[in-house]
């Protein structure tokens, strides 16, 4: 990951060449601060965090770590952090006063003035959070933003969360938004765009150190944003099987509910497809093979979704990434299935020839001459070159054991061929010379 700021896309390496964005500029940029009611943002009036709750000492006289609502103390950060994600927790949250603040891991001498006063404008925002959750959020999310810098992460986690169960409330009850028109009100997009950037913050916060817990928060992140069931993207990991990954795609892109007008939204919602599949296929690596099919089925969503709203560099974009996900996962069969792809909506892009010849030598390096000859049908069938007709040429003689067709023969057709198109794109020429020479030379020889 290049970017350490929760506040932008992290980058997750998926062996993608090239360029990892496309579409004109897709800079991430910081997300908005909203501005809401009265209250400022953030405050760096110095205060006590530990005077908040009433925080025990243990026997060394140290502050140990407490959670006031389950009246709990732990002796270490990361046992503390799985016992906020625990469902027993979760419910004393909900029935605790909205005053209640978990201690912070540090000791107070150790906290910046920033976060201290954070921490005061938090309580104040916490004690408003049933009454008026739309100027909580708001001073909640700056808040987030004001100190995530400082790498208080146990603060700006609970932070992020009681800003999210405000946003969610919201998002239950139009009514809780605030009055239209007031500066301190919420409209359902700005509700719904806000709410996916928390989400994912809290997921890239996670990807730090849990990276279970930070896929299941970046598919939820996702899957609540677009409005779709998250068990749905499973059904690609029980097939396992990427056409049928496609049809997928394609039936869950169109039973989005909101239909993404504006171009920023377009772009919110392309840009965050693409990290949560990045970030879903480096955490297979050491997690489960449920994740790597869940970004499969994202990114293959991402394709249906760009070429819907006429993005066809994006959508190109994420074949490619298709492309290098099955390599680096050592599927490289289910990689030249992309090919297909391309033929079908992407021959006007640059390279799009290229990959379809790589897909098709590849095919003949498996010796898989069924896959080789169904995409050089395809292919031929609207896009006859000298190229493709040669390989077609030995997919048929190879698999027709009666016909005769020398090494020697092959090559200097080949040589013909490429002599007489000089022109045209070396690199396909190249590729098909070298294997021709290296790999393909015993499937000539009947």
């Amino acid at each position: 990951m290049a970017n350490t700021n929760i506040f932008e896309p992290f980058v997750f390496e998926t062996g993608t060449a090239g360029d990892n964005r496309a579409g004109g500029d897709r800079t991430p940029k910081k997300p908005d601060r909203v501005l809401a009611g009265s209250l400022s943002p953030s405050s760096t009036k110095l205060v006590n965090p530990l005077a908040l709750v009433d925080t025990p000492l243990d026997s060394t006289g140290v502050p140990s770590i407490y959670c006031a609502p389950c009246k709990k103390k732990f002796s270490s950060e990361a046992t503390f952090e799985a016992h906020l994600q625990s469902d027993k927790h979760k419910k004393s949250a909900r029935q605790a006063p909205s005053s209640s603040l978990p201690a912070s891991p540090k000791s107070k001498s150790k906290l910046h003035p920033v976060v201290q006063g954070a921490l005061s404008s938090m309580k104040k925002a916490q004690a408003l959070a049933t009454k008026d959750p739309a100027v909580a959020a708001t001073v909640l999310w700056n808040i987030a933003q004001d100190i995530a810098q400082f790498g208080e992460d146990f603060v700006t986690r609970t932070v992020l969360d009681s800003a999210l169960s405000c946003m969610q409330a919201m998002d239950a009850n139009t009514d809780l938004r605030g009055v239209k028109g007031s500066p301190g009100a919420w409209s359902a997009r700005s509700l719904l765009k806000t709410m996916l950037e928390c989400q994912l913050a809290r997921a890239r916060l996670e990807s730090r150190s849990n990276k279970q817990l930070a896929a299941s928060l970046y598919a939820d992140a996702l899957c609540c944003y677009l409005g779709i069931p998250i068990d749905s993207l499973d059904i690609a990991e029980r097939d396992r099987n990427p056409t049928k990954a496609w049809a997928l795609a394609d039936q869950l892109v169109n039973s989005i509910p909101r239909k993404f007008a504006k171009s920023e939204d377009i772009d919110q919602a392309t840009g965050a497809m693409e990290e949560v599949a990045a970030a879903l296929f480096a955490f297979s690596k050491t997690e489960s093979n449920t994740l790597l099919w869940r970004s499969v089925a994202i990114t293959s969503m991402a394709h249906v979704f760009a070429l819907q709203k006429e993005r066809t560099d994006v959508a190109f974009l994420a074949v490619r990434r298709l492309v290098a996900l099955f390599d680096s996962a050592g599927l490289g069969h289910f990689s030249s299935e992309c090919a297909n792809l391309v033929i079908d909506h992407h021959m006007q892009q640059p390279g799009s020839r290229a990959m379809v010849a790589t897909a098709v030598v590849n095919s003949l390096r498996g010796h898989d001459l069924v896959r080789a000859s169904c995409i050089l049908q395809k292919y031929n069938y609207r896009f006859e070159e000298p190229w493709s007709r040669f390989l077609a040429q030995l997919v048929g003689k190879t698999a027709d054991a009666d016909t005769i067709w020398l090494s020697t023969d092959a090559w200097k057709l080949w040589t013909q061929i490429s002599n007489a198109n000089a022109a045209c794109d070396r690199h396909i020429y190249d590729l098909i010379e070298s294997a021709v020479q290296r790999e393909l030379r015993p499937l000539m020889w009947y």
